[in-house]
């Protein structure tokens, strides 16, 4: 059974529809479970699966329950392993997100003593995890030393372009908070010239990470350079590319405001001829 495809086949078929992917995704977990048991990497994946929709969405109870399947099973099957802390680490996040950082920090503890490898990418991914909770607990510091060797560690397996500009973004978040601007900002550059350069394709999180970059240049007073961000976000939203429109919103309430202080007529109206788009 190839369970990865029905599962991207259920979010590509219902990604507009919650209830119906909730439904298709249980669906497949009870199918699964029947045909392959709990203790299987397929029954694994749905249940995580599940969870991550469910974390999404703030419905943490059922989001814990089907981490917890994902436990059960992936300890069944290979034991207290890499696997079993990955696991644990998505059960983390989702503790996080709901405000329980104590719990959220045991399950990081005791997932940084599973991995089998301190320099694997899922080992850089339990320490974001671990920078998560450090914002959350309001420790930029030990926030930014997590992320920091996060990064060293996918730049060290030639990861993913993805993965680097998601640590690069996560880096920045940290540095900003320390008020590196400077230094976040270069992060944040970094991030979005994986997808200059063609090594990602151009959307949500591009437009997302420029949207950032753009406003932290405002704030530090570089108005040529935020006028240089902010003219790529409209770029990216004039050519149609798919972007979440909450996001899309935001981003040309900041342009506008931006074009507006600097009376810049040709950016404000843009960002306003987008705005009316969105409205229609």
């Amino acid at each position: 059974m190839d369970v990865l495809s029905r599962v991207d086949a259920a979010w590509q078929d219902y990604r507009t529809d919650p209830a119906a992917l909730e439904q298709a995704l249980l669906s497949l977990r009870d199918e699964v479970a029947l045909s392959c048991g709990t203790a299987s990497p397929e029954f694994v994946t749905l249940c995580n699966e599940l969870g991550s929709f469910y974390r999404s969405r703030g419905n943490y109870q059922s989001g814990e329950a089907s981490f917890m399947a994902a436990l059960a099973g992936i300890e069944a099957l290979a034991g207290r392993s890499d696997a079993y802390a990955t696991c644990l680490d998505n059960l983390a996040e989702l503790y996080r997100l709901d405000g329980r950082l104590d719990e959220c920090a045991a399950a990081l503890a005791e997932a940084s003593t599973l991995f089998s490898s301190r320099h694997s990418l899922e080992y850089a991914a339990c320490l974001n995890y671990q920078g998560h909770l450090c914002m959350a607990q309001h420790d930029p510091a030990g926030a930014l030393a997590r992320y920091q060797a996060a990064l060293g560690i996918v730049r060290e397996n030639g990861s993913p372009a993805f993965e680097l500009s998601t640590a690069y973004a996560n880096v920045a978040s940290a540095l900003m908070d320390e008020g590196e601007l400077a230094e976040a900002a270069r992060c944040l550059d970094a991030a979005c010239d994986l997808y200059r350069d063609g090594s990602l394709r151009r959307g949500p999180h591009f437009a997302s990470l420029l949207n950032s970059l753009a406003t932290l240049r405002d704030h530090m007073g570089d108005v040529a350079a935020a006028r240089s961000s902010y003219g790529e976000v409209l770029d990216i939203l004039e050519s149609g590319l798919p972007v979440n429109p909450d996001d899309a919103r935001t981003a040309l309430d900041n342009a506008a405001s931006f074009f507006s202080r600097i009376s810049d007529g040709q950016g404000s109206a843009r960002a306003e001829a987008l705005r009316r788009s969105l409205r229609q």
